[in-house]
């Protein structure tokens, strides 16, 4: 959790290297962002009072960060401060309390400096991310061997959500590969034609195909759908002979 976090990393630069803590500056219980705000998409139909859904927009997660400045501080050691969180792109962010989940933000709104005129105080910022989930760090399996038969491996997804892997295949000997989630109900990921070397990297969050070959023209040969993960412990059957790894991040709410 946030507020119990001594320190927090932001842009890989940790806030005790800086000269902060992370601090409470509520008393009694503390408030956390439980879930990202969310709204509802419908339409509404003149003569029907049942308005039609048509899904569910989450906003960016926004938290307010408050962190001391220890000691007295001066000019440069501000301005130190002001430089490191004073971002023009979203910085991965993450507190001790689980440095493994890591948001990916920056300061916006409103800020202020409290003190007590003596060069003492702290600093109340509203962090914005660019989603409105956390992540895992990223993760690589090592390369799976299918250049003989066909083989079922195990992912297991620890997140709260389901995720899209990225994914790279080579292709030993020309043909086509298949793969597929024995542990959801969804579509498999298949690939025709591939040339004998051939490797295909699949980048799942951002639906792009390329080809060592051919670049970005494999799009042709490939059916348009990419690999889900489930929640749990996912069974993943792969065809064709070819060797092949995952990378993906685990997401939480």
């Amino acid at each position: 959790m946030i507020r119990e976090s001594l320190y927090f990393i932001f842009g890989n630069e940790k806030s005790t290297d800086m000269g902060v803590e992370n601090v409470n500056t509520d008393g009694g219980l503390v408030e956390e962002t439980f879930l990202a705000t969310s709204s509802i998409n419908e339409t509404s139909i003149k003569g029907n009072d049942t308005p039609f859904y048509e899904g569910k927009k989450r906003d960016p997660k926004q938290f307010n960060l408050n962190f001391y400045i220890k000691d007295h501080w001066n000019q440069k050691r501000i301005a130190n401060i002001k430089r490191w969180l004073d971002v023009d792109t979203y910085q991965p962010f993450s507190f001790s309390d689980n440095l493994d989940i890591v948001y990916y933000a920056m300061p916006v709104d409103a800020n202020d400096l409290v003190h007590n005129a003596s060069k003492e105080g702290y600093v109340r910022l509203t962090m914005r991310c660019d989603s409105p989930y956390a992540y895992s760090r990223s993760i690589t399996t090592p390369w799976h061997d299918a250049t003989k038969e066909n083989i079922t491996l195990e992912i297991n997804n620890k997140g709260e959500c389901t995720i899209i892997p990225s994914f790279k295949i080579q292709k030993i000997g020309k043909g086509d590969v298949k793969i597929e989630n024995l542990s959801c109900f969804s579509s498999p990921s298949e690939f025709t034609d591939l040339e004998d070397g051939e490797i295909i990297t699949v980048t799942g969050e951002k639906e792009i195909v390329e080809s060592s070959i051919y670049g970005d023209e494999r799009y042709d040969n490939f059916n348009d759908e990419y690999l889900l993960l489930g929640y749990g412990m996912n069974r993943i059957r792969v065809s064709g002979r070819c060797r092949i790894l995952f990378n993906y991040r685990f997401k939480y709410r």
